[in-house]
């Protein structure tokens, strides 16, 4: 029996090899007239140019954070624009920016796709702009940006036009954060030179009617803590005051800056009344509250303090003032570019090498599905002539019904046109 069965398998593979052979020629004309074919028509194909521009990682600068990078690090007021993941990298937020319609907009009008391509309106410029646009940040943060064109030098300019784009409206976002930031500080900083000057005449009035009042060494740490305290809250008040401006409320940076000013004021609390917990030995020389200073010390403490919130909330202001009004008039370019886009020497499609291969292999396999379903068919017929004969009736049926609807829909049209 297993003979039979080896000797069957010899026959079959035999016979495969036998059609193979005899069929050799239009297996060899077809792939041959095929790869002709399609190399003539690659000839004949449009040639697209690619060319591509290279965008270092930006900083948070770069991304028009101005002071506040320092307590944020790499994240962007523009993210909240785009929806982007709050560990987003910067130079996942370029990339996002890239994308933007208002970065869109600005390459079609001024590049004049919408004439250059014939195309009415703006969606439909920017549909075939962001088609020909592929934007991909490498594994060591470079922004990649490539554009495609049948024209090489307009492929360039499009390209170059997309970071000099980019750059204008990070310009411009920064400019005007640096404003609103400008602005507030100015405020503050007027609010608290008032309070200032009458904290410093209050000291002095005091100290002209108490001479003899000092202050002992853990009542001068606990009001430098408590000065530098309300500096640190200063500071996370400016931050999310110039966040909010862009960031949703939900967002997790302004979740974090609220929680922290929380923290703050609940340590200065601390300070003023106490550690109210009931764990006593977590306390520290400075837990001791100012409302257990003696009566004369402890007005002398409260006044010391304020002069000395004061002053380092002044000197805080100041300096971020000054940093805001620095980034406020700068216009040094926000985006470092490691390769500009040049014109292309070759063309990035069609591959007529790639597609002869292809379409060399696809012919093959037409080939043989088309020979051994031929051979299939003829050995059937020998085989079970009466299954074929039924067949062939029933495609005589279909091609009768095919005949009969012609006719029908000539007779109407003559009859329609006479």
């Amino acid at each position: 029996m297993e003979s039979e069965r080896t000797e069957a398998e010899k026959v079959t593979i035999y016979t495969y090899l036998t059609i193979l052979v005899g069929y050799r020629r239009f297996i060899f004309l077809n792939l041959i007239g095929v790869c002709l074919i399609v190399a003539i028509l690659s000839f004949l194909l449009p040639c697209w140019y690619r060319a591509t521009t290279t965008i270092l990682p930006p900083g948070g600068e770069a991304l028009g954070l101005g002071a506040a990078s320092s307590l944020l690090g790499t994240a962007s007021g523009l993210a909240a624009s785009f929806s982007l993941p709050f560990m987003a990298t910067p130079s996942d937020i370029i990339a996002a920016i890239l994308r933007s319609r208002v970065v869109g907009e600005a390459v079609v009008k001024r590049e004049n796709l919408m004439e250059t391509y014939k195309i009415k309106s703006m969606e439909n410029a920017l549909i075939e702009l962001f088609s020909r646009v592929s934007i991909r940040v490498t594994p060591e943060g470079l922004i990649s940006l490539s554009y495609e064109d049948k024209d090489k030098i307009r492929a360039a300019k499009v390209a170059n036009r997309f970071v000099e784009e980019l750059d204008r409206i990070n310009q411009k976002t920064s400019s005007s954060q640096a404003k609103n930031a400008r602005i507030f500080i100015e405020e503050r900083i007027a609010q608290t030179q008032n309070e200032l000057t009458q904290a410093e005449e209050n000291l002095r009035r005091f100290q002209e009617e108490n001479k003899t009042i000092l202050l002992d060494d853990q009542t001068k740490a606990a009001i430098n803590k408590a000065a530098d305290l309300k500096a640190q809250m200063v500071s996370s008040e400016i931050d999310l005051n110039v966040l909010s401006k862009t960031f949703s409320p939900s967002h997790p940076q302004i979740k974090s800056l609220i929680t922290r000013i929380n923290e703050i004021k609940k340590q200065l609390g601390i300070l003023q009344l106490g550690n109210q917990e009931e764990n006593s030995d977590a306390k520290t020389v400075l837990d001791v509250p100012f409302t257990k200073v003696p009566s004369l010390s402890l007005e002398l403490a409260r006044l010391v303090r304020e002069v000395k919130i004061q002053e380092g909330v002044f000197e805080l202001l100041t300096q971020q003032y000054e940093q805001y009004k620095i980034q406020e008039t700068k216009d040094t370019p926000t985006i470092q570019v490691l390769d500009r886009a040049v014109p292309p020497e070759r063309r990035a499609r069609p591959k007529r090498a790639l597609l002869v291969v292809l379409s060399g292999i696809l012919s093959i396999f037409a080939s043989l599905v088309f020979i051994f379903g031929l051979e299939y068919f003829k050995r059937s017929k020998k085989k079970n002539p009466e299954a074929i004969e039924r067949l062939e009736s029933l495609l005589g049926a279909w091609r009768k019904d095919v005949e009969d609807l012609k006719k029908k829909l000539s007779f109407r049209q003559k009859k329609d046109t006479s």
